[in-house]
């Protein structure tokens, strides 16, 4: 496991937990929490065993974004916001291409960067008194990690652009309306319904959930005439070889018999 300062990584059977344990600082994004999430991440996917990936917060907050001291030294130095803009999209993109699912357990804020951070990630569960905001605009910045073409295709395009023009905070069961999150629940309750997801995702193997989400990223955006050519080629190359999880799963039904994945 990777030395970790700003969150930790716990791994429990078959899923694996990244919890943000900066609380005072509403688990606010400083460079070394970068690292440290890079690092977690990287564990997890090196890890054969995890099929699913959890991130939540502590605390009063998922994450409210970067850190004021880095964000101090970013308007400072034009040199500073390039690279952390980028680390950010790279992170987000990472999440997406990750070979498992990601699930986001919003405890509480989220906005910014770690509004950024829950939309990379393929499934969100919000506590019901959480909010979420894009919240750039009240402070004349603008985003700078991928959001602008993520939201509005979970939302479509007038409501991007009321959410990033206003800035303005979406309560929990707003944020399941719009398709944003995929349930809200009681705050007390957020822990137990992530671990339900959690566990039914980790008994699916994690070649063909890596599949599916590959097929998810090549046809995003295609006319459905297009779109049905990578997710064939996908298919084929996922399910033909002998050894794949596909073959097994089939004759493992065929068999009467539970599967053994890879």
């Amino acid at each position: 496991m990777p030395t970790l300062e700003t969150m930790t990584l716990e791994v429990t059977g078959r899923v694996a937990r990244i919890m943000f344990t900066r609380p005072d600082a509403l688990n606010s994004l400083t460079e070394r929490a970068f690292d440290d999430l890079e690092a977690a991440i990287d564990a997890a996917e090196a890890d054969p065993g995890v099929r699913v990936l959890v991130i939540g917060g502590t605390g009063r907050a998922f994450s409210v974004g970067l850190d004021l001291a880095l964000l101090d030294e970013a308007f400072a130095d034009p040199a500073v916001w390039e690279r952390i803009a980028k680390r950010l999209a790279a992170l987000t993109l990472r999440l997406e291409r990750l070979p498992m699912p990601v699930i986001a357990s919003v405890n509480g804020l989220a906005r910014a960067g770690g509004f950024e951070v829950l939309l990379a990630c393929d499934l969100v569960l919000i506590a019901d008194s959480a909010r979420i905001a894009d919240a750039h605009a009240e402070f004349g910045v603008i985003p700078a990690g991928g959001s602008t073409a993520r939201l509005p295709r979970i939302v479509g395009r007038q409501r991007a652009r009321e959410i990033f023009l206003t800035g303005r905070w979406i309560p929990a069961a707003e944020a399941v309306e719009l398709g944003i999150a995929l349930k809200a629940v009681p705050a007390g309750e957020l822990d137990a319904a992530v671990d339900g997801l959690a566990a039914t995702l980790a008994g699916r193997p994690r070649a063909c959930m890596a599949a599916m989400k590959r097929q998810f990223a090549a046809v995003e955006g295609l006319p459905l005439a297009e779109a049905v050519v990578p997710e064939i080629e996908e298919f084929v190359s996922y399910v033909t070889p002998a050894d794949s999880d596909g073959q097994e799963g089939f004759r493992a039904y065929r068999e009467n018999r539970p599967p053994t994945w890879a």
